[in-house]
C-alpha cells in the first residue's frame, strides 16, 4: 500500500492497535469479540453498541500485555478517511454482518463519478480497497463476480472543473463564478455599495463576473421594480455578493442596501445549465458564462421549441388531429429521410449511453434537430401551405419525430421534454415523459443509400452557399446554375432524384455535374514539411521542385481525399491530403468551395430575366416585413396592390402567381401610381409602394 494508512484525527475510524505502555508491545486486534475475550470489562454497557467502537469510548479500552502483563492503550490515531470512502462499497451495507444479498445485487457498481482531482483520492481509494479485499477467493466465497475488473466499478466518468470565461476555477470566494438566480430566475440580489469611480447608469463588477455575464454592448440589467437600466462596467470590487454603483444613482433608489438586477433576456432555465454540460466532453473543464448558455440555447433548446412552434401553427391551423386524421404512406424521399436520421440517432445516443459517453449521445441528437429545422422543414415548408396527402404525410411525420424527441431528451433537459410531452399528447394514459420507455430504433426502416445520398446533397448545399458568400450574392437573389465536379463521379445519378432541393438551398435554376474542376478552380497545395522532411529525408529537395510543377489533375485528387504516386530516383513515395493541404482559389468571377466530396462553382453573372426574378423576391420580402410589422397571423389572407418603377411593375407581374402564393395574397393589383398611405421603400434600388390589407 502507497498511502499512509493513518492520521492523527479525533473523527474517523479508529485504528485497532493497542500498544503496551511498559514494553512497547503492539497488537491489532481483529474483533470486539478479541477485544471482549481479552478484557471482558472493556466496553461500557451504557453506550450504544455500535458506538462503543469509535471515539471517545474506544480510547478508554485497556487491554492486559501479553508479553509484560502491563497495561495497553489503543494508539491516538485513526484510519486515514480515503480507506473509509473506499470501503463505501460494502460498508454503506454493513456487508459481510449483514445485507448480503442487497450488496450482491449492487456490487460491483454499474459507474461512479468525480471531479479529476479525484483521480488520486476517491477513484484511487475504491480501486485500492476493491482490489485488495475482493480477490477471487473471496469473490467465490460469497457469490460474486470474479472476472469483473476493475473493482468495485465498472465504469468510471471523470469531470472536470467548472470555470468562468477566462478558464479560472469558478469559487465564491473569487466572486468568478455566473450567478445561478441569473439563470435561473432572471434576476439576481446583490449588496451594493456606492463608488465615486462609476459614472451614473453603470453598474461595477468584477472583471470576471463582467465576463461572465458576458453582455452585448446594447444590453442592460434594470433593477428591479424601479426600471433603471444599467450598463456593465468593470469596477474594483472587494466585497463577496456585491456589485457597485454610482452614488447618484444609489441616492435615487433610497439607499438601499441590496438590490435586484433583472438580466436583459428571459430566464434561460435549469435546462439551459444542463445543456451546456450534456454537449461538453465531462472530463475537459467547462468555461461556463451567460455567453455560452446562450449560445447552448440559441443551438438547441431555442431551435427545437421553434420546430415544435412550426408544427402547432399548421396542426392547428389545418384542424390536424393525429387520432382522426388518416395516416398515409411515407413515400417522400425528404420524410423518410428524417425518419430515418431519427432511428439512426436513436442508435448512436443508445449507444453512446450504454459506453457511457453521454455528450456524445448530446451531441448526436443536438446534430439531429440542426438537420431536422435546417433541411427538412425549409425543404418542406411548402407542403404546410396546402391540404391532401402531401401536407399530412409532412404534418405526421414531424408529429412523430415530435414524440420521439420527448422521450430522447428527457435525461438530458428534462423540463422541455415534459413541456413538449405534455403538450403533444394532452390526454396521455402516462402523465410524464419520465414514466415512458427510451425510444427504440427500427433499423429496419433505415434506407442507408438514401440517408448518404441526402446528406451528400447538404453538403454540397453548405458548399454552393459558401460559394454564394464568395462572390458577395445574397440567397434571394436566382443564379443561372451551379456546376458540381464530385469526387466520386459514380455518385451523381443517385442525386439526380435530389437535386431538385439543392437547387432550392442555394436559389439557382439548374444544378449540373463535370468531371474537370479545373474549368472553374485552380488548387493551390501547401505541403507539410515538418511530416514530409522524415518521409523523404535526402530526397526533399527534388520534391519541392515536384511539388512545384504538380499536375492541377494530381492536385484535385489530393484535393478529394485521393493519393498520388510519386518516383523519385528510384525510391516509390505516396502522398495524401494528410501530407498536403490543397485549397482551391476560383477562376474568373466564379464563386467557389471546396470539400473532400466535390468542388462547386456558381457563376455570378445576373443577366435581366435573372434580375426580375430576384427583384420579385425582393418585394416579396418586403410584403413578408410588413406581414410581422402589423402582427398578421401565418394563415391571415391579404389583398395587396403594388406600385413603384417600371422595373418593379414588370416583375410583380410576371411573378404574381409565385408572390401571390408565398404572401397568401387573395387579392393582387400591379398599378402605375398609388396614393393613400402606402408603403414606400426600396427593392435592389428600384422605388416599391405597396398597399396591404388583411382580406
Amino acid at each position: 500500500v502507497d498511502w499512509a494508512l493513518s492520521r492523527e484525527r479525533f473523527w474517523g475510524t479508529p485504528l485497532p492497535i493497542w500498544q503496551c505502555q511498559s514494553c512497547d508491545h503492539e497488537e491489532a486486534i481483529s474483533s470486539t469479540a478479541e477485544i471482549q475475550a481479552r478484557n471482558p470489562d472493556a466496553f461500557d454497557p451504557t453506550v450504544d453498541a455500535d458506538m462503543q467502537v469509535h471515539r471517545p469510548w474506544v480510547d478508554r479500552i485497556h487491554l492486559p500485555c501479553p508479553k509484560c502483563g502491563g497495561t495497553m492503550h489503543r494508539v491516538k490515531e485513526v484510519i486515514d478517511v480515503w480507506f473509509d470512502s473506499g470501503s463505501m462499497p460494502f460498508a454503506q451495507w454493513g456487508f459481510p454482518h449483514k445485507n448480503v444479498e442487497e450488496f450482491k445485487a449492487s456490487f460491483p457498481a454499474d459507474f461512479i463519478t468525480e471531479a479529476v482531482d479525484q483521480t488520486r483520492g476517491w477513484f484511487y481509494s475504491l480501486h485500492m480497497v476493491g482490489t485488495l479485499l475482493f480477490d477471487t477467493e473471496t469473490s467465490e466465497r460469497y457469490g460474486l463476480p470474479k472476472d469483473i475488473w476493475p473493482r468495485p466499478f465498472r465504469n468510471c466518468v471523470v469531470l472536470g472543473h467548472v470555470c468562468d470565461a477566462a478558464g479560472a476555477k469558478e469559487s465564491k470566494s473569487k466572486g468568478n463564478y455566473t450567478p445561478p438566480d441569473l439563470v435561473l430566475r432572471g434576476e439576481m440580489r446583490l449588496k451594493v455599495q456606492a463608488d465615486p469611480a462609476l459614472k451614473p447608469g453603470q453598474a461595477g463588477f468584477k472583471l470576471a463576473l463582467v465576463k461572465n455575464l458576458n453582455l452585448t454592448g446594447d444590453e442592460r440589467l434594470t433593477v428591479v421594480g424601479k426600471g433603471l437600466a444599467l450598463e456593465v462596467v468593470e469596477a474594483d470590487v472587494k466585497a463577496r455578493d456585491t456589485f457597485h454603483m454610482a452614488a447618484e444613482d444609489l441616492a435615487a433608489l433610497g439607499n438601499p442596501t441590496e438590490v435586484a438586477l433583472a438580466a436583459p433576456f428571459d430566464p434561460l432555465g435549469a435546462d439551459a445549465f444542463r445543456w451546456l454540460f450534456s454537449v461538453s466532453s465531462p472530463w475537459s473543464n467547462t468555461r461556463l458564462s451567460i455567453g455560452a448558455l446562450r449560445e447552448g440555447q440559441r443551438e438547441f433548446l431555442i431551435r427545437l421549441r421553434n420546430v415544435y412552434g412550426y408544427f402547432t401553427i399548421y396542426a392547428n391551423l389545418l384542424g390536424f388531429d393525429p387520432d382522426k386524421t388518416a395516416r398515409p404512406a411515407i413515400t417522400d424521399d425528404l420524410d423518410r429521410w428524417i425518419l430515418g436520421e431519427l432511428d439512426a440517432t436513436i442508435l448512436t445516443a443508445t449507444a453512446s449511453m450504454d459506453r457511457y459517453v453521454f455528450h456524445e449521445a448530446a451531441r448526436a441528437i443536438q446534430d439531429f434537430v440542426e438537420a431536422l429545422s435546417n433541411w427538412w422543414v425549409r425543404r418542406s415548408r411548402r407542403r404546410f401551405w396546402g391540404e391532401g396527402v402531401a401536407t399530412d404525410a409532412a404534418l405526421f411525420t414531424l408529429y412523430d419525430v415530435l414524440q420521439t424527441l420527448t422521450r430522447l431528451i428527457a435525461p438530458f433537459v428534462p423540463f422541455l421534454a415534459e413541456a413538449l410531452y405534455r403538450a403533444l399528447n394532452p390526454a396521455a394514459t402516462l402523465p410524464s415523459v419520465h414514466m415512458t420507455r427510451w425510444p427504440v430504433a427500427d433499423e429496419a426502416k433505415i434506407d442507408r443509400d438514401l440517408q448518404a445520398r441526402m446528406n451528400l446533397v447538404r453538403r454540397l448545399a453548405s458548399l454552393g452557399l459558401q460559394a454564394r458568400n464568395m462572390v458577395q450574392i445574397k440567397t434571394r437573389q436566382p443564379l443561372g446554375a451551379l456546376d458540381i465536379v464530385l469526387a466520386d463521379q459514380s455518385l451523381a445519378g443517385g442525386l439526380t432524384p435530389l437535386l431538385g432541393l439543392l437547387q432550392d438551398e442555394v436559389n439557382v435554376r439548374a444544378v449540373r455535374f463535370a468531371d474537370d474542376a479545373t474549368r472553374f478552380v485552380d488548387y493551390r497545395v501547401q505541403p507539410n514539411w515538418k511530416k514530409l522532411g522524415p518521409k523523404f529525408g535526402a530526397h526533399i529537395k527534388t520534391l519541392k521542385g515536384v511539388l512545384a510543377d504538380l499536375p492541377q489533375a494530381d492536385a484535385q485528387r489530393l484535393a478529394m481525399g485521393g493519393t498520388i504516386d510519386l518516383t523519385i530516383e528510384g525510391t516509390a513515395y505516396t502522398l495524401s491530403s494528410d501530407d498536403i493541404a490543397v485549397t482551391v482559389q476560383a477562376k474568373g468571377s466564379y464563386g467557389s468551395a471546396g470539400s473532400a466530396d466535390a468542388v462547386v462553382a456558381l457563376d455570378p453573372t445576373i443577366d435581366a430575366d435573372l434580375a426580375e426574378e430576384g427583384l420579385a423576391r425582393e418585394i416579396t420580402s418586403r410584403i413578408q416585413g410588413l406581414r410581422k410589422e402589423r402582427d398578421l397571423g401565418y394563415a391571415d389572407r391579404i389583398t395587396l396592390v403594388i406600385g413603384g418603377s417600371p422595373a418593379v411593375q414588370a416583375a410583380a407581374k410576371r411573378f404574381q402567381d409565385y408572390i401571390a402564393e408565398e404572401t397568401l395574397a387573395t387579392g393582387y393589383q400591379v398599378v402605375a401610381e398609388i396614393g393613400g398611405d402606402a408603403d414606400q421603400s426600396e427593392a435592389n434600388g428600384e422605388a416599391l409602394l405597396i398597399t396591404l390589407d388583411r382580406a
